[in-house]
């Protein structure tokens, strides 16, 4: 969600909205970092201990009371100034009207704020990396909020399928549109297993290219049953869905009634990929985010807004 900070008179005007993300762009006139030609050296009390926050495309850099930043700086016909925080550093985007002195004056002045969001990127970033999967013969991942254990198994008659779920007792387990889950006891406690006709010697990435054939597979099924069950209730037809696997979208609609959810959608709860699903079919009667495209998808979803916020916090697992 967009993070923003007010300030008075004309520095109002330059800056603009601020706005955590994750997204960076390339610009232009570096200024020289420390270390370079051209910038002054500091006594070296003043540097040691201070933390450095630099952006892998940092053009300038900046002292704050606490810490230097490396900013990635953007050049534009943009009218303000623009800042985002996101898992690499601080990118700003400004008009090319605007001097340096007076971007480095906004930047000093959000200084406070800058550093809380490149706190929250680096704990994000350390939480990130806890959920990175080491594939392997007992791997774990969630799959619509149920813990799956991988078994291989090389003789166990999956191969035509690619893989199969099952019980810890080794029932099979499946889909069904109407009752969600397949119809069978299922201990919560206990996670499901799915069996890969690998042998245990397989590798790290065989093992990781076989769950994601079964993943994906398993999504458009799971997906399929969600849109016919929804497309409906709002009144209208898609004509196409296909899986995406882009990394700053959930999903897309278009004219044409073609749907695009992302495939790790399956990692979340029911409840997350439900939300994707009625916000993109309610693309097919607004192609907007006007309040009446928003009103779509609150007579059918209510509490679409918690859904949102939820779908925002959800940590998925790292391939």
């Amino acid at each position: 969600m967009p993070a923003k900070r007010g300030v008075t008179g004309r520095r109002r005007s330059l800056l603009g909205d601020f706005a955590a993300q994750l997204g960076f762009d390339f610009g232009d006139s570096p200024k020289p970092l420390l270390g370079q030609p051209g910038h002054a050296a500091e006594p070296l009390e003043q540097v040691i201990g201070l933390p450095s926050w630099q952006h892998p495309q940092a053009t300038h850099q900046i002292k704050l009371s606490t810490a230097y930043i490396g900013y990635h700086l953007k050049r534009s016909k943009r009218r303000t100034i623009g800042m985002s925080v996101g898992m690499d550093g601080v990118v700003v985007q400004a008009p090319r009207w605007v001097g340096l002195a007076e971007i480095e004056a906004v930047l000093a002045e959000k200084g406070t704020w800058l550093l809380a969001k490149l706190g929250e990127m680096q704990t994000r970033q350390k939480d990130r990396l806890n959920q990175r999967i080491q594939w392997c013969d007992g791997a774990t991942f969630p799959v619509l909020d149920r813990k799956v254990k991988v078994v291989l198994n090389p003789t166990h008659a999956t191969a035509q399928a690619g893989g199969q779920l099952q019980t810890i007792d080794g029932t099979p387990v499946g889909w069904v549109a109407a009752a969600e889950w397949s119809d069978i006891p299922m201990d919560p406690a206990q996670p499901l297993t799915l069996h890969l006709a690998l042998p245990r010697a397989a590798s790290e990435v065989q093992i990781r290219d076989a769950v994601q054939a079964w993943l994906m597979r398993f999504a458009l099924q799971v997906f399929t049953a969600r849109l016919d069950r929804y497309a409906p209730e709002l009144g209208v037809t898609y004509t196409v869905l296909r899986l995406s696997s882009a990394n700053t979208r959930w999903g897309s609609a278009d004219v044409k009634g073609q749907i695009r959810l992302n495939w790790r959608l399956i990692h979340g709860p029911l409840s997350a990929l439900d939300y994707v699903v009625v916000h993109e079919l309610s693309h097919l009667r607004e192609m907007n985010h006007s309040p009446k495209f928003w009103g779509t998808v609150a007579s059918v979803l209510p509490d679409y807004a918690g859904e949102r916020r939820r779908l925002n916090a959800l940590q998925l697992p790292v391939w």
